[in-house]
Formats: C-alpha cells, structure tokens, sequence
C-alpha cells in the first residue's frame, strides 16, 4: 500500500488507510479536515501509553488536540509536545530520505475461517514462505533472522525468531525454519487467524558467510 500527501507524517497515515495493495490520496484542501476527524490513536508517535494519557485529559481526535498551545502540550508531554501541535495542523518539515537500506521484508495472511489444525497451518506457512522468498530474491538480499507472526482468534498476537548464521537462501531453508518455529508453538484447541513471516538482519548477495575454522594445537 502506498500513501502520498503534502508531508511525511501524512503521506505515512496515508499508507495505512487502504491496505493491503492500495493507494491513498490526501490533497493539500483536504489535510486539516482529515486531521480533524482522524483518531489519536492513530497518529504516529503517539502510543499506547501516550494515547491513554491524552484520553484521560479529554484529546480522542485531531481536533481535540488542536485546541491546545504548544506550551500546555509541552508542559504534559515534554519535548514531543511541540512535534503534536504541529502535525495536528499538518505540519511537518522533516526531510523524505529516498535512499535507505532496507531492514526487514515479509509477507502475512489473514485466513476467512479460523485454523485449528496443524496440517492446515503448516499448508499456509508454505505458500507464505514461497511469496516471501519471490520478494528477497526480487530485492536481493538474504536473511539471518526469521520470524514468525501469529494473531489468535481473540486477536492476540505473538511472535517467535530465530537466528541462523548461514544467511536463507532459498525456500526449503525458510520453510524448514518456518515450520519449525511454528510448530514449537502451536498447541491443540488454538484458533488461528493470521500467519506471517518476516526477514530480517538482511545481506547482500556479496555478503557470504566465512566458517571459522579448527585449528589443531
């Protein structure tokens, strides 16, 4: 999905309104009226802790948050205070960085039906892992890290990593590791929703793994 708008801040809430595979606009007319309406919860940099913060002083939309100076926003939430009265009149001035190395990569499925059974889920986590290695091998890297995103029936949400130290390559190596972080987790009676799995400590093709080697003393 992709956002466009007249700043980061905006383009990047943009991104997040029409997932998984589409494109939202906010045009330079429509900045404050969306910001108005938009829920607190959902501007980047405020949390969950934040968030709490901000409904116990009565702030649930950008247009709550408005209403308050830089110094009373200052005064309840430090420096970040000033960063919340600007983007709640849509501005932000920090720089688009258009080059930066990428970190992680990965691909997720939300099932229609809750998964209970092993054999099923050990089915999607194999079409996962084919989509996320089509993906690293188009942006050519290679990963140490893989990991695993479950999101329960209740919405809950765990995840499990492991790290190896000869870079993934190829689909059997993701699959073997896939499965088998899935299968440490999985328990009879769970109700599952959603499988992902996420690359990560990326490499580059030219970044080969060098074995130590034993020395005979």
């Amino acid at each position: 999905s992709a956002g466009v708008s007249v700043n980061k801040f905006l383009a990047k809430i943009a991104s997040d309104m029409d997932k998984p595979d589409g494109l939202y606009v906010i045009k330079p007319g429509q900045v404050q009226a969306f910001i108005d309406q938009l829920d607190i919860k959902k501007f980047f940099g405020v949390g969950k802790v934040t968030a709490a913060r901000m409904h116990e002083l009565g702030i649930y939309k950008g247009r709550d948050l408005k209403q308050w100076s830089r110094e009373e926003l200052v005064r309840q939430f430090g420096k970040s205070g000033s960063y919340y009265y600007d983007v709640a009149r849509g501005r932000d001035h920090r720089p688009v960085k258009a080059e930066r190395s990428r970190k992680s990569l990965g691909a997720e499925k939300t099932f229609e039906n809750n998964l209970t059974q092993r054999e099923d889920l050990l089915e999607r986590i194999e079409v996962i892992a084919r989509e996320v290695i089509k993906r690293m091998q188009s942006a050519d890297v290679r990963a140490r890290t893989v990991t695993v995103k479950i999101k329960f029936a209740d919405f809950k949400q765990i995840t499990r990593s492991l790290s190896v130290t000869d870079p993934v390559t190829e689909f059997t190596q993701l699959y073997a590791l896939a499965s088998q972080l899935l299968e440490e987790t999985f328990e009879s009676g769970m109700e599952i929703r959603l499988l992902g799995i996420t690359l990560s400590n990326l490499v580059g093709q030219d970044e080969r793994h060098i074995p130590q080697l034993d020395l005979d003393l």
